[in-house]
């Protein structure tokens, strides 16, 4: 498990309260913006299935770009993407340009470690609170459309259950979100030339996910329901 640190809070609505010196989560306020947010993506090869269409990847794009633009501007915004490793593309950081930037860059690849991209979120979290303590509520938005695959059992230590129980630890609830549908189909070269895989979504381990680390669950099979669920996860002020 990653070792993070959290941010001491004194007075913070909606944030924390100091006991002992530590930080404890209270109830959220729904007019409080969040002052980190990590999206981990998924990259693996069945982010190309078109049931979502033009494509699943061309849709979550072009979300969290929307995304981006309407957040609150001194919110910091990072991005973290994963297939078979994971990887920071960009540090959290209040400059829109450096995040969309970095979201055009991703390429697909093969495997799925969802616990490794969420365990890199919160470690790209926790290299921002250790230059400026965090002194409000930090997210991580996980977009993705299958099941873990590395490692198979998603309880093993690098698993993304461990992850997410690692999250609620921290106080960084993940907000899941499952794009696609059981229809998903990608092409993948073979022996043969290309053969048809079946790629349906696993709304069912990204809804323990979000359990586990007290965060939200989300489904999405177009760009307005996904441009809705983060939305929902947007600030009101």
């Amino acid at each position: 498990m990653v070792g993070l640190s959290i941010g001491i809070v004194v007075v913070v609505s909606g944030c924390g309260q100091v006991i002992s010196g530590k930080a404890e989560p209270v109830a959220p306020s729904p007019d409080l913006c969040d002052a980190v947010v990590m999206f981990v993506l998924d990259v693996s090869l069945s982010m190309e299935a078109t049931d979502v269409a033009p494509n699943r990847l061309a849709v979550a794009k072009q979300a969290m770009k929307e995304y981006a633009q309407g957040l609150a501007p001194g919110t910091h915004l990072g991005l973290a993407t994963f297939a078979g490793t994971a990887s920071v593309q960009t540090t959290p950081t209040t400059n829109r340009t450096a995040f969309t930037t970095a979201l055009d860059s991703v390429r697909l690849a093969e495997r799925t470690a969802t616990g490794e991209g969420i365990f890199t979120g919160l470690t790209a979290i926790d290299s921002v609170d250790r230059v400026a303590p965090i002194t409000g509520p930090r997210r991580i938005i996980l977009i993705s459309d299958g099941k873990q695959t590395i490692p198979l059992d998603l309880d093993e230590p690098r698993g993304a259950y461990s992850a997410a129980r690692e999250a609620n630890t921290v106080h960084t609830p993940v907000s899941a979100i499952s794009l696609g549908t059981a229809d998903g189909v990608v092409e993948i070269p073979d022996h043969t030339g290309r053969a048809r895989v079946r790629v349906p979504a696993d709304p069912d381990s990204l809804r323990e996910i979000a359990r586990l680390s007290g965060g939200t669950f989300h489904t999405a099979a177009t760009l307005p329901q996904l441009t809705s669920a983060l939305t929902d996860l947007s600030c009101r002020t």
